[in-house]
């Protein structure tokens, strides 16, 4: 009973009061805005999109099946062609690994050979050491094994070279070293 006099004290107030605590109205200057329209988007893509680029920055699940990838070589090769005797040191670039083989892309090389001269004044032609430069138009890459000391992996390669300076081919034979 005690809680419908308290409802009945609180209903009986009067409304005069309550129209005199009003406060006075103004006017309020708002500056013209320009609402710029945009394409309807879809929550749905963003979220895709969202979830790809986590995707692509986490290692994935599945290793790779392919047997391309980029590999760099530093080696040493020598070969005997053509009565030519000639080393070099190349830069190789090797994009396909098929078991322990890997195949490289033509690739260029500095290195030394042995070129006839003449020389006039004796009247006589010799055998020359001589600056050369070659492109290893192919070359296939045996994985031998790991150097353990320099963390490096070594391999044996077989390689087709274009003697530029006696401008033929030849073959090279030699060691590469690859961190991959």
């Amino acid at each position: 009973m005690g809680w419908a006099v308290a409802a009945l004290l609180l209903l009986s107030g009067s409304s005069q009061e309550a129209g005199d605590s009003l406060l006075p109205s103004h006017s309020i200057d708002v500056l013209a805005a320009t609402v710029v329209s945009r394409e309807p988007s879809s929550f749905d893509l963003v979220d895709f999109r969202e979830e790809q680029r986590e995707r692509t920055q986490a290692r994935p699940d599945v290793e790779s099946r392919s047997m391309f990838g980029l590999k760099r070589h530093v080696g040493v090769a020598a070969g005997y062609d053509n009565e030519n005797l000639h080393a070099s040191v190349g830069f190789y670039l090797t994009v396909a690994e098929w078991g322990r083989w890997n195949f490289g892309v033509p690739s260029f090389e500095i290195g030394v050979g042995r070129y006839p001269a003449y020389d006039r004044v004796s009247n006589r032609a010799f055998l020359q050491d001589q600056m050369a430069f070659f492109v290893s138009l192919a070359s296939a890459h045996f994985r031998a094994g790991h150097v353990q000391a320099w963390g490096l992996n070594w391999y044996v390669n077989l390689e087709q070279v274009f003697d530029m300076k006696a401008n033929r081919s030849g073959s090279q034979f030699g060691i590469s070293f690859s961190k991959k």
